[in-house]
């Protein structure tokens, strides 16, 4: 049964696999390539979420590999990997958000640090749409209306069967920039206030004399998978494109700034009386 019905979680499933074996048998790509006859470059794609293998492929290298047992699970994952969400094949977005919103559907945990505004998991229809209108770049009327449309869809991550673990950090001065005006920004809160109820969901607040200076590079977002020896990811996104962070001294360094965030944020139960205070206050 393949772990996760995430297109990208997928896809990553299969090169973590790849790399991993190739790795216990003790190969380089390029030995791997000349003892299979697919090209080191190939393999590379292969293990780096670029491309993925044709089965016959697939099953070459695992055989390479001595790692038959697993032919039939991710031969059975190939086929799935291959299609294109409805989102992937109609969105403008990025090809990096593209990625992302197929990994955050497969996340078994996300943990965020939202520096200026709160992420899509957690905003309202209200608060979104205020911001998507408010940005420097116009989107046309229909791209207003997709873009809200698959926020709301990831939302249900949240509340789903077996849904996915938040744990969000946020500076107070998040909160109560009036994203929408003041209406908004009380429905906003007041729908945080309804997460931070949810067993999965942690919400912890940075009260405005703390300050953060490990963060001040940014936001960045932390997501686990269900894979087995998948280390996890840190993404960024900037003005102009999404980054990815894998390796480990580049997560090591985001757990660290993520563990100063939550000591330094009031801890949950505080944190929401802070936010409902912030609503009230709101005129």
């Amino acid at each position: 049964m393949p772990v996760s019905t995430s297109v990208a979680v997928l896809r990553r499933r299969v090169a973590i696999a790849l790399r991993q074996h190739r790795e216990n048998a003790g190969l380089t790509q390029k030995e791997a390539g000349r003892r299979t006859g697919i090209a080191a470059n190939r393999l590379n794609h292969f293990e780096g979420m670029r491309s993925l293998p044709p089965d016959a492929e697939l099953v070459r290298l695992l055989e390479l590999y001595e790692a038959t047992e697993e032919t039939v699970e991710l031969l059975t994952i190939l086929p799935l990997a291959r299609k294109r969400t409805p989102s992937e094949a109609a969105s403008a977005d990025p090809d990096q958000f593209n990625l992302y919103i197929g990994l955050e559907a497969g996340a078994t945990q996300i943990e965020s640090y939202d520096a200026l505004v709160l992420m899509g998991l957690v905003q309202t229809a209200e608060y979104a749409e205020a911001f998507l209108r408010g940005a420097v770049q116009r989107f046309p009327e229909a791209e207003v209306r997709r873009r809200l449309r698959l926020r709301l869809r990831r939302q249900e991550l949240l509340t789903a069967e077996s849904p996915t673990h938040l744990w969000l950090v946020v500076p107070q001065r998040v909160l109560e920039v009036p994203v929408g005006g003041a209406e908004v920004m009380r429905g906003q809160l007041a729908y945080l206030l309804d997460l931070a109820k949810l067993p999965n969901v942690e919400l912890q607040v940075i009260p405005r004399d703390a300050v953060a200076y490990s963060a001040l590079q940014g936001a960045f977002t932390m997501m686990s998978f269900p894979i087995p020896g998948d280390a996890g990811l840190v993404y960024v996104e900037t003005r102009v494109r999404g980054l990815f962070f894998e390796q480990p001294d580049e997560l090591q360094e985001y757990r660290q700034v993520m563990n100063h965030l939550r000591v330094l944020a009031e801890p949950p139960k505080e944190s929401r009386r802070l936010i409902d205070r912030i609503r009230k206050e709101i005129r």
